[in-house]
């Protein structure tokens, strides 16, 4: 039997997971590309398996998710302080509910911490809701 297409109600959620980034040692930024044809919401932003304490001396370091021309354009996560061996989940004020277009690439910008030794080692996983 076929599969029902993924709607609003019940979307398609698909967590995608990024190795560990050095957040210290400077910017990066990873690619998703949803299922062709499907719109979506940012559902969760983690930072987990932290191996080096994030520094917060000027600014934080940050996860943003968003397109190549509007970088935080669906969530902006301050990564903080977040110990080694701990890890941080977004708040609700961090994921600005915006639609991704269908077929939008998705883009997720890794942003180096500054003042004092930035540093923060961490993977990161974004849930996307997606559906028709």
């Amino acid at each position: 039997m076929p599969q029902k297409p993924a709607t609003y109600d019940q979307p398609l959620s698909i967590t995608y997971s990024f190795s560990a980034h050095d957040f210290g040692a400077g910017a990066g930024t990873d690619v998703i590309q949803g299922p062709a044809g499907h719109k979506g919401r940012v559902r969760n932003v983690t930072l987990f398996e932290v191996s080096e304490t994030f520094t917060n001396v000027t600014t934080a370091a940050l996860i943003r998710v968003g397109t190549a021309a509007d970088p935080d354009k669906h969530a902006e996560v301050d990564c903080g302080t977040t110990a080694s061996g701990a890890s941080h989940v977004n708040t609700a004020a961090e994921l600005y509910n915006t639609e991704i277009a269908a077929d939008e690439a998705v883009h997720v910008d890794y942003v180096a911490p500054t003042g004092g030794t930035p540093a923060g080692i961490g993977a990161v996983n974004v849930t996307i809701d997606w559906y028709i």
